[in-house]
């Protein structure tokens, strides 16, 4: 999945589906839903569905318009992040996996988000917004007969013009190895025993470290003895499998 940092007037970015993230500024059971990216072209746009009660705010919540009047994007996703007064990095990361995930049911392939108004900065809400597309778009199926294509191809991160495109950018950047980082670690535990050995987790792992550069250091079962490793010899043992090589043990 690609991301891009993009600025300019939000009525003229073109995109697949236009991300707005919803609060709830009512108090105890009130309800009063607002935008959290101030922009008039997005407020009037979502303003009916706010007015009717369609849009709460509420945690998950995900309401779609079609062809949305006044700005160029396609579609508008309007996803609640629940109340104001607890609004933050965490809401603001389950939203966006929130939005991904609806997306990619739709099979859309690209969106951009609204960049939210945050008490940590432009640059925290775009590092949340990357990590929660990209942790919301990994997919477990992989050995899915009828596996389809769901992945997301690109996520914008959408700032007012005249915004500093430096610390957002870091943080996209940084959020993106984060995230992909997590993803990878996740494929590695979902696959069954019998098609991730020790030596294949070894060549994984040193695949992964000549990537990013990163030293990786395989040790054979005369180190794991050495180093009292009982608990991954242990599960070794357990599953009936040949002697580790030297590869078959890794330290990265």
């Amino acid at each position: 999945m690609d991301t891009k940092l993009v600025t300019g007037n939000f009525v003229e970015l073109e995109t697949e589906c236009l991300v707005a993230i919803a609060l709830d500024h009512g108090e105890k059971q009130e309800n009063v839903a607002k935008l959290a990216t101030k922009d008039p072209a997005i407020e009037k746009a979502a303003g009916e569905l706010i007015s009717s009660g369609e849009v709460t705010g509420k945690a998950f919540e995900t309401v779609l318009l079609h062809h949305p009047a006044g700005i160029k994007a396609k579609r508008l996703l309007v996803v609640g992040a629940g109340k104001a007064k607890t609004f933050g990095s965490a809401e603001i990361r389950k939203a966006a996996g929130t939005a991904v995930r609806y997306l990619r049911s739709k099979m859309i392939k690209s969106c951009a988000f609204a960049l939210p108004e945050l008490a940590g900065g432009a640059d925290d809400a775009a590092r949340v917004i990357v990590e929660g597309a990209y942790v919301a778009d990994f997919d477990p199926d992989t050995y899915r007969t009828d596996r389809k294509d769901f992945s997301m191809k690109e996520v914008a991160i959408a700032a007012h013009p005249g915004a500093d495109k430096d610390k957002p950018q870091r943080a996209i950047d940084q959020a993106r190895t984060v995230a992909e980082s997590q993803n990878f670690t996740r494929e590695l535990v979902n696959e069954p025993s019998n098609r991730l050995t020790p030596t294949i987790l070894a060549e994984r792992a040193r695949e992964m470290c000549a990537k990013v550069g990163l030293k990786c250091e395989v040790m054979g079962p005369d180190k794991i003895k050495e180093l009292k490793m009982g608990a991954f010899w242990s599960v070794f043992s357990g599953i009936g499998r040949r002697a580790p090589s030297d590869r078959d043990a890794l330290r990265a």
